[in-house]
């Protein structure tokens, strides 16, 4: 299938796509961004559930930012992830997330902030790998 106008899934691009049209390193990150919510919310990037707030409609990234800037960060995290003595680095990793979507394109964090950021956070938790598989260059 051929469809070179075509920059990503609704979900997933960058709010800057809609005046820009062009695809762009940070809105890759965006769109990693909201894989990365996907896995700690358990919601789909247009269809949240939010519970607590009746007649609340919006996107993944809205909800986040909404909670986020009422001091609720925490409540958008699964609750079968939550108190499983791992808070601490649910809300590390949400952090990080939360930095690839920001919605100034020039205030994203770069993919090897975020990849410098698991990893670390990954040997703090005893999960690194003694030898990486692949050299990252950027």
């Amino acid at each position: 299938m051929n469809t070179p106008n075509v920059l990503g899934e609704c979900g997933y691009v960058a709010p800057e796509y809609s005046t820009t049209t062009v695809a762009s390193l940070e809105g890759d990150v965006f769109g990693f961004g909201v894989v990365l919510l996907e896995l700690i919310t358990r919601q789909k990037p247009l269809e949240i559930n939010a519970n607590d707030e009746a007649g609340y409609k919006c996107n993944l990234v809205e909800w986040i930012n909404h909670l986020s800037n009422s001091g609720r960060v925490k409540d958008a995290i699964d609750d079968t992830l939550r108190g499983k003595r791992h808070d601490e680095e649910m809300l590390h990793f949400l952090e990080i997330a939360l930095n690839c979507v920001n919605p100034r394109p020039e205030d994203r964090w770069s993919m090897y902030q975020v990849y410098e950021s698991l990893k670390n956070m990954a040997e703090v938790n005893g999960l690194a790998e003694e030898f990486d598989d692949f050299t990252l260059t950027f």
